[in-house]
């Protein structure tokens, strides 16, 4: 279970952490449940994942911490939980379903517009990602780009609704 011990010392020290100028806002639009609607969605070239739920809270010291929940293709469970700043810095994204750790990387464009970049344990980039809240804050778009096994280009338009 060395996943789950690096997970429980990410989210303690970034609880342990005071936050600075890098600090996530409690008005943060993001802020809350997300669930994806499948059918509002593109996945190119595809298959579509099956469905996706995710949310997003900013604790006392001012730590993003963002938990998903993805039921893949083939029926699979994948997702992460992690604490992250909004400071350009790389994070680890710790796999909740299994042995897996990636980095991530957040740059805010704008209050509503978050960009990000997610790499492998050896820092190679797996995906580049735009992440924006609808002005009434009720949906949220993200915009991944990546390639497959075979160096495809992959883009899915994934549109989340709040709960």
């Amino acid at each position: 279970m060395p996943c789950l011990r690096i997970a429980a010392c990410v989210l303690a020290c970034a609880a342990a952490v005071s936050g600075p100028a890098s600090a996530q806002s409690k008005d943060d639009p993001a802020l809350g449940s997300w669930k994806l609607n499948v059918a509002k969605s593109t996945f190119t070239p595809g298959p579509p994942i099956k469905g996706d739920t995710r949310s997003y809270e900013v604790n006392d010291a001012g730590w993003l911490i963002v938990t998903t929940e993805t039921i893949q293709p083939d029926s699979t469970k994948t997702g992460v939980r992690f604490a992250a700043k909004f400071d350009g810095k790389a994070y680890p994204q710790i796999g909740r379903f299994a042995p897996t750790v990636t980095l991530i990387t957040y740059e805010p464009v704008d209050k509503r517009t978050l960009k990000y970049t997610q790499r492998d344990a050896s820092g190679k980039v797996v995906s580049t990602n735009t992440r924006t809240v609808s002005a009434d804050a009720k949906s949220m778009t993200i915009e991944q780009k990546t390639t497959d096994a075979s160096g495809r280009p992959v883009v899915n338009v994934e549109l989340f609704e709040r709960q």
